[in-house]
């Protein structure tokens, strides 16, 4: 089976008894065997949507990178943002939080303790955010961990990705666009917080 990127430990492939037999979903896993799901990236320059024209962004990429790398990759991602950043997390599949702006160091060093459950905890997703009247920057890391990131300086992000030697990807593909299973990091990792008690945290730290 083609698998060449890295996932967390709380992500796998459905085993086939895990998936009703003859339908699509069988058929998908099927195709997930060929999936071309590795360490890149793709770019997309910000479309005529009008829903985008107030927004200040000027490309959006999704990014795949090895699990045990993700948390270096939003460090270097979030020096694209200016010094004053708000946190956004939330239950995946749930309204999410906006938290208020903070700065951005001292930001990153409250969720650098909990850099193990933001990597791999998938029942949770969180995100970075600048958003003022001409700029829209974000870092957001989905529940099946990987990012996607509204930027304005193309040549820096290029670098960024550069230095983790993470190509451009037209045809790359995602692991959350096939099925897959979920599982909860405490039966890995007795020591870390449960998802509930880490939103509680961040809304205390952030709301």
């Amino acid at each position: 089976m083609k698998e060449s990127l890295e996932l967390p430990i709380t992500l796998r492939i459905p085993n086939i008894d895990e998936v009703p037999a003859n339908s699509g979903v069988s058929e998908r896993l099927e195709k997930r065997k060929t999936a071309n799901i590795v360490e890149g990236y793709i770019l997309n320059q910000k479309d005529n949507n009008p829903d985008h024209s107030d927004l200040g962004f000027n490309f959006y990429a999704e990014i795949n990178i090895n699990n045990s790398n993700l948390w270096n990759l939003i460090v270097s991602l979030s020096k694209e943002m200016p010094e004053t950043i708000a946190v956004i997390f939330g239950h995946e599949g749930s309204e999410l939080n906006y938290g208020k702006y903070s700065n951005k160091e001292e930001t990153l060093s409250f969720l650098s303790k909990y850099s193990k459950e933001i990597i791999t905890d998938t029942f949770i997703e969180i995100g970075l955010i600048f958003h003022s009247e001409n700029e829209l920057i974000e870092i957001f890391v989905s529940e099946s961990k990987y990012i996607k990131f509204w930027g304005v300086n193309e040549e820096s992000f290029t670098q960024i990705m550069n230095n983790f030697n993470l190509k451009q990807i037209d045809n790359i593909e995602f692991v959350d666009e096939y099925p897959k299973v979920r599982e909860a990091l405490r039966l890995f990792d007795e020591t870390a917080i449960e998802t509930n008690d880490l939103i509680k945290m961040f809304e205390k730290e952030f709301i």
